[in-house]
């Protein structure tokens, strides 16, 4: 019998749209959050793709120890590729020259991500394409001219003499600092051990190469990690190089996003939670006229939302996987060689959203109208929202929950949080300052005007909830649309066109004349020359540095950078530092140094502090004066330490500059090594290109999002209008008794919503520029700029799109004759 009941209560309520409204909430939700998770994770992992060609695998194994077999045998178990690669540095012998080199030793199956490009030449722009074979070696271009050598000629390294097969042309792992080192040479692995340059205490590096699926990946790594030891770890791409810094942008970028959408698809579970629970309270009081007790009024109403919870996540997984799926295939068109992975996690993200918004939003309303008394039926259903703290407690719980659950930051989510709360509590205490200015404004409803604003003060808390969400849909559209446009714009700027893209390292003092009569003659724009001097911090304020950490070190011994730091000293500060602390060299400083703030912060350095160096074995100390911001992201000489000019004028040392050259341009590189073979030329053109990629992937994503956002804000917006038509419906029947024309109606009508809209834009306006304010100061790093756009598009937008969305839901109203709309009042 009761199973009766509730399927033809369900069919009824389903053909007057009463839980519609509800299934539509909850499949926004699921479906929003299945589609921004595996959205961001998708273009996530395909900016970690081509991050992998910069690291020739998906995964990199350092090591100081030679290779163990027993590692490839898990990666081969695992159906994971591998390589090996070994470096060192070793001196080159061809005929009376010789010279020191850094040589790279790889098997055959290196690269496992990117290309590998050989010339059987000694041009790098033209010439056969060359593979890596047993018994040749492959040099960099100015290698050749620094040994007088040629394809076809023999060097010896080592008791081996190998065959110059060629020059390379790209190197996917080569590395992305502009400081340049000595000459690459790669070979084949096969050949390290006829030149017995390997022996005990010799400096080699080691690496295991692999690449595979994000889940073999981490099976191995899982597998791996009791196995290895202190002398072992896991590569990732330098966070402070300019690709590196690039993806940790773009991650947060996205995540933003994502944790902007959790709260929209919040926003939409709560406008059906208030409509649920504000027009079942009759129903659930004739049930009980009728002889329902309460536990069987709550069990007809479970059933009815188990079926809307089960129909809206099947449906909002599916919408929310095909979103995915076209992500996905635009991504291929964009990416040739993206590997697409399925992934669980949005879909279980999506259920969980599902079951979290149904339970704390549905589960406080279900129980309290279970509990409406029979009585309840002969009065009015109330007009205004009965605010629960109870429900407003679980509705905050189940926002804060999603967000964390999606974002997996713990302080992203509770300061976004708090954001949005003080907003909303903002608002609040904004519409009740407004009853009381519209009261007397409002008096005698003679106008369109004045109706309009007595209709706003007569719907109090249903405007203030509608003021809500309306503000926060126009809010994250505004905020995704700068982020796209204005704030990827800035970053994007940061590498101009034209910004120099081939570094010259090594260059020594008596070549600064030649250096420069080159570029003017080529018609060439030199950066300035930065002096560089290679030197190691050993203390600061007397206490000796520990140079290198280990596991077995339990020491409370300060840990020094570990390696030799790029010294320079400059009147000027750089273009791209900024003073934090502390001011900068003057005329009469004596022995000062400038630190960078993340390296202060690292080794606990104040101002004030005496740190001392050892140069060429010589031992010079200055004092801290100022800490620095430096913009890694400026693909520009950057150091760590910057000195007074007192203290490193005197010391040998080689400098470095830079030019931006056109592609099509290499012969000049050529000649250049020609005139100076000693000249390191570091193109960073693929650098350039790989963070111009990353953006533009980036803002491909976020164009996607913010459609969905868009969408999404729409239909919250219509939703919230059709929470109040029934009211609408009865206040429209009096006023056409009494005489209200059409042109009346529908001009008081439209103020109405154009007013909640003016509103609403200008508090999304608002809260957009604050944020932004923050996003560029303090997640972004990059310097405030007023969006005088904002200002006029927030209620512009508000406007528009509140009026034409209330207009599209109620021009059917008052279309309907005046006897028929009442009729149907009363009949309802």
């Amino acid at each position: 019998m009761l199973a009766r009941i509730a399927g033809r209560l369900f069919w009824r309520e389903l053909k007057r749209g009463e839980l519609w409204v509800i299934a539509f909430a909850l499949f926004l939700a699921v479906g929003s959050v299945v589609s921004l998770s595996g959205i961001t994770q998708s273009v996530k992992s395909a900016l970690q793709q081509r991050s992998a060609q910069f690291t020739a695998a998906d995964r990199v194994l350092g090591s100081s120890q030679p290779f163990d077999d027993s590692f490839f045998e898990v990666a081969n178990g695992l159906e994971v590729a591998s390589a090996r690669q070994m470096q060192f540095d070793s001196m080159l012998f061809a005929g009376e020259q010789m010279q020191l080199a850094t040589i790279k030793a790889v098997s055959a199956s290196y690269p496992l991500r990117g290309d590998l490009v050989l010339h059987r030449s000694a041009s790098i722009t033209s010439g056969p394409a060359g593979q890596l074979t047993p018994g040749e070696v492959w040099f960099e271009a100015r290698l050749l001219d620094l040994l007088q050598v040629k394809p076809g000629d023999r060097v010896e390294l080592g008791d081996a003499k190998l065959v110059v097969a060629g020059v390379i042309v790209n190197e996917p792992d080569a590395p992305l600092s502009v400081f340049g080192g000595s000459p690459r040479v790669i070979m084949h692995l096969d050949d390290v051990a006829a030149t017995n340059i390997v022996q005990p205490g010799s400096r080699i590096s080691y690496r295991y190469l692999f690449a595979g699926s994000n889940t073999a990946l981490d099976s191995l790594t899982a597998t791996l990690k009791p196995m290895l030891s202190v002398h072992q770890r896991w590569r990732n791409l330098d966070r402070e190089s300019a690709i590196g810094s690039a993806l940790e942008r773009a991650e947060r970028f996205l995540l933003l996003a994502g944790l902007l959408g959790i709260v929209l698809a919040a926003c939409a579970a709560a406008v059906a939670a208030s409509r649920y629970s504000q027009r079942h309270t009759q129903a659930v009081a004739i049930i009980k006229a009728l002889g329902a007790t309460t536990a069987k009024a709550r069990l007809l109403y479970s059933s009815h939302l188990l079926l809307v919870v089960v129909f809206s996540l099947v449906l909002g997984l599916l919408g929310g996987q095909l979103a995915i799926f076209a992500a996905e295939l635009g991504i291929g068109h964009y990416i040739s060689d993206y590997r697409p992975e399925f992934s669980v996690r949005p879909l279980l993200l999506g259920t969980l959203t599902c079951i979290i918004c149904a339970l704390l939003f549905a589960a406080r309303p279900l129980w309290q109208l279970a509990k409406t008394p029979a009585i309840e039926v002969l009065k009015q259903p109330a007009a205004a929202i009965n605010l629960d703290k109870w429900q407003l407690i679980l509705g905050a719980a189940a926002i804060w929950g999603l967000m964390w659950l999606f974002s997996g930051e713990l302080l992203i989510s509770v300061g976004l949080f708090l954001l949005c709360a003080l907003f909303a509590a903002i608002l609040l205490g904004f519409a009740a300052v407004m009853v009381k200015l519209a009261r007397p404004v409002a008096a005698g409803q003679s106008s369109a005007g004045r109706l309009a604003l007595a209709n706003l003060r007569r719907r109090l808390w249903p405007n203030s909830f509608q003021l809500i969400t309306f503000s926060l849909a126009i809010f994250l559209t505004l905020l995704l649309y700068f982020l796209r446009a204005e704030l990827i714009g800035q970053w994007q700027q940061q590498i101009p066109d034209g910004a120099p893209n081939h570094f010259l390292v090594n260059v020594s003092a008596e070549q600064r004349a030649k250096v420069t009569a080159f570029t003017e003659t080529n018609n060439l724009q030199p950066e300035p020359f930065y002096p560089v001097v290679r030197g190691r911090l050993t203390s600061i304020n007397s206490e000796q540095l520990q140079q290198e950490a280990s596991k077995e070190d339990r020491s409370e011994q300060r840990v020094g950078v570990g390696r030799e730091l790029n010294l320079t000293w400059l009147a000027q500060i750089p273009a791209n530092n900024k003073i934090l602390a502390g001011q900068w060299f003057n005329d009469d400083t004596q022995a000062e140094v400038s630190v960078e703030q993340e390296i202060a912060e690292r080794l606990q350095i104040t101002l004030g502090d005496k740190l001392d160096f050892s140069i060429g074995g010589q031992q010079i100390n200055a004092t801290v004066t100022s800490i620095r911001q430096v913009d890694w992201n400026s693909l520009q000489p950057n150091f760590y330490m910057i000195l007074s000019p007192d203290v490193l004028a005197t010391f040998p040392a080689t400098y470095i500059t830079a030019f931006y050259l056109e592609q099509g341009s290499g012969n000049l590189i050529n000649q250049l090594a020609r005139q100076m073979p000693t000249v390191t030329v570091i193109s960073v053109d693929a650098i350039i290109n790989q963070v111009n990629d990353i953006i533009a992937q980036v803002t491909v994503a976020l164009s996607f999002i913010l459609v969905i956002i868009a969408l999404a804000a729409a239909l919250v917006l219509v939703a919230q209008v059709q929470a109040t038509l029934e009211q609408r419906e009865q206040e429209l029947a009096i006023l056409r008794t009494l005489g209200a024309k059409y042109v009346f109606l529908r001009n008081a009508l439209l103020l109405e919503f154009a007013f909640l809209g003016a509103l609403a834009g200008l508090f999304a306006t608002v809260l957009a520029e604050l944020l932004l304010m923050i996003l560029q100061q303090r997640v972004f790093e990059m310097p405030f700029q007023f969006h005088f756009a904002l200002w006029w598009m927030g209620p512009v937008i508000g406007i528009v799109s509140v009026s034409a969305l209330g207009w599209w839901q109620l021009r059917r109203l008052l279309q309907i004759p005046g006897a028929v709309l009442i009729r149907r009042v009363i009949q309802s």
